[in-house]
């Protein structure tokens, strides 16, 4: 049935298009302001990192202790050609690990024991549609919860998840919730006036309010052991394209579900982005049903890009220099391009080759 919704698609499609042409031709996109080194040149820090084992056998995650990269996120769109629509900060840092707060006389012995975050910024605009989107998964050095991922998106359109991971009594488990539009509710600073209807406030439908959204329950999963999020598996790429491995295969959580994800490395190439010329490798991040489950649905990953994506990570020290993939708009699929601009705090051997 062709409804009122599959009608906006098109029109969606052709308002982010000239959206995105306008934000491009007035250079109204900058980064996030948190966290945003001023500088634009590439500065060196320690070479120090956590590593965050992931079992006996199992490639480890690495975070860098306090990195700051910034990205210009392009579409590629037909007659109009590469634009730049946004920007990307990915960020991450390593501090001591505090189990909590003491009691009342309690006294906490310090501990040897560090936790890491990584974090995704994504902020952008056009014809007055805000967005400002934040992941942040924080590593712990425990078995219960392992991981923390919150993820926040604000601005015209207002949702967030949350999601807790690790082993609870001895198995592989998820934690879930998410927030959603209220259904209906009884609160009455819920309800807006008719209109030019003139009738008595009604409830509002399905509207992007923030304020508007409540949490729904939270539910307990088991998942297979070795599962990670996406912010997670971006890293693991990291840790890969320095490894003798060739590929790795984890399940990758998708909320309250997984995905069996492949990474398998791929060519060697220089890869020309704002920061400079990069001799890269290829990382192939391909998500696919777990075996035996039919999912009409694609994935969709970071950025809104759905499918498989590529990372083009430095050979040297596996700074992500290029992300690649696919955005569906209606019935388009627009190439999008995640390019290296700034990079802090990095490894003193990320140099440009050339």
């Amino acid at each position: 049935m062709w409804t009122q919704s599959n009608r906006l698609v098109p029109i969606r499609a052709l308002l982010l298009i000239w959206g995105a042409a306008l934000v491009s031709a007035q250079d109204e996109v900058s980064p996030p302001e948190e966290d945003v080194p001023r500088s634009s040149t590439v500065s060196a820090a320690p070479e120090q990192a956590l590593v965050v084992s992931r079992g006996e056998g199992e490639l480890p995650l690495t975070v860098p202790t306090a990195e700051r990269l910034v990205y210009d996120v392009v579409l590629d769109i037909a007659l109009i050609g590469r634009t730049r629509v946004g920007t990307l900060l990915l960020s991450s840092g390593v501090e001591p690990f505090r189990v909590g707060l003491p009691k009342p006389g309690q006294v906490i012995e310090a501990s040897s024991k560090r936790a890491g975050w990584v974090r995704a910024n994504a902020k952008g605009g056009y014809l007055g549609y805000s967005l400002e989107h934040v992941i942040e998964s924080r590593l712990l050095p425990q078995e219960w919860p392992k991981v923390i991922v919150r993820n926040v998106q604000s601005g015209s359109e207002n949702r967030r998840h949350e999601l807790m991971y690790g082993t609870r009594q001895g198995a592989p488990t998820v934690w879930y919730r998410r927030n959603q539009h209220c259904n209906g509710c009884e609160r009455q600073e819920h309800f807006i006036e008719g209109g030019l209807t003139l009738s008595s406030p009604q409830h509002c439908k399905r509207c992007k309010r923030g304020e508007h959204r409540v949490w729904s329950a939270p539910a307990l999963h088991p998942i297979p052991e070795g599962s990670v999020d996406m912010l997670s598996a971006i890293h693991l790429a990291r840790t890969l394209v320095l490894s003798d491995q060739e590929s790795v295969q984890v399940p990758l959580l998708d909320k309250a579900r997984w995905w069996d994800l492949s990474l398998a490395k791929g060519e060697l190439a220089t890869i020309e982005v704002p920061a400079g010329d990069f001799l890269a490798r290829a990382i192939k991040l391909t998500p696919k049903a777990p075996e035996g489950e039919e999912r009409e649905e694609r994935f969709k990953g970071l950025f809104g890009i759905h499918g498989s994506l590529s990372v083009w990570l430095e050979e040297r020290t596996g700074v992500p220099v290029q992300i690649e993939g696919l955005v569906p708009l209606g019935p388009l699929n627009l190439d999008i391009s995640v390019e290296l601009r700034e990079a802090h705090g990095v490894s003193a051997a990320f140099t440009p080759s050339k």
